[in-house]
């Protein structure tokens, strides 16, 4: 017997067809507990402690009955893999794209699938927190868990160099030019209102001949580097101490400088060696810094 195709014209194409079955016994409770009680529920083997999440009537491992040893579970897990759908089917539960991803809820042990929304696609990552959302109308299918989120977890900071990280001849910098208003609410902040900084008549009768900075001003610069740069954020200044070598004018552009100059192993403390330039590069300040750098994340 042969068979020919020539002149067989074939065409590709699939079939949309509606049917019903019987979910079974335990599959039936666990879409009727989501469906009514806002629940999941697995099941679990007393002999390996173990819990089925789709639940499954008997054991895996050993085939022991476990049909009837229901067990509620969190509506929160983690994400344990994803796929991102980017084609479009017939019968989707959403338009895509959208996220599908294993999740094993907490006290399971085993993962099952289902959409996670309410994030950018492309922060999507394994080991996410996710909590349940169940559907308000209810369709008696597995989509009566409308989808997974993320679990707020709180704002997220990404701390600057720990200990271990930090090397001698490390260094950063920030720099600011000195504004007449800087200096005037300088002197809200300290109360130090000294006609040398605030008038400039008085201020022309003294060695300098004109309105200068508080010293300290030109000193708090030193406080960007240290906190937000090097070490960075989470660093504790224990110890700041500078010596002023020269005048800030107004209109002046200091650049604040710290470089590590030493680590003590023992407290696992810096120390910070600081330089403070104006725009000529004349140094207006010296000093150093003690910290304690924040912890490895």
């Amino acid at each position: 017997m042969t068979t020919t195709t020539e002149d067989c014209f074939t065409i590709d194409g699939k079939l949309a067809l509606p049917y019903q079955y019987f979910a079974g016994r335990t599959s039936s409770r666990f879409i009727i507990s989501i469906r009514d009680d806002k629940k999941i529920m697995g099941l679990k083997c007393n002999t390996c402690d173990k819990v089925f999440v789709p639940p499954r009537s008997s054991c895996e491992v050993c085939f022991e009955d476990i049909s009837e040893n229901w067990v509620e579970l969190s509506n929160t897990g983690v994400v344990e893999g994803f796929t991102i759908v980017r084609y479009e089917e017939p019968h989707q539960p959403v338009k895509p794209p959208y996220i599908t991803a294993l999740i094993k809820l907490d006290g399971a042990d085993t993962s099952f699938a289902h959409i996670v929304k309410g994030m950018p696609l492309s922060q999507m990552k394994k080991g996410l927190r996710v909590e349940a959302m169940f559907a308000k109308k209810t369709t008696g299918t597995i989509m009566d868990i409308d989808h997974f989120r993320p679990i707020d977890q709180g704002p997220k900071f990404e701390l600057g160099y720990p200990y271990d990280q930090l090397e001698i001849g490390m260094f950063a910098s920030f720099t600011k030019t000195i504004s007449e208003t800087d200096v005037y609410l300088f002197a809200g902040i300290s109360g130090d209102f000294n006609p040398m900084h605030l008038n400039e008549e008085f201020a022309k009768t003294t060695p300098m001949g004109t309105r200068i900075a508080h010293g300290a001003l030109p000193q708090c610069l030193i406080a960007p580097v240290l906190g937000m740069k090097l070490p960075g954020l989470g660093t504790i200044a224990l110890e700041i101490t500078t010596r002023f070598k020269a005048p800030t004018y107004f209109g002046d552009t200091i650049t604040a400088t710290g470089e590590v100059i030493e680590k003590l192993d023992e407290r696992q403390w810096v120390k910070m060696g600081l330089t403070f330039t104006n725009q000529k590069m004349e140094v207006v300040a010296t000093g150093q810094a003690l910290v304690i750098p924040p912890p490895a994340q």
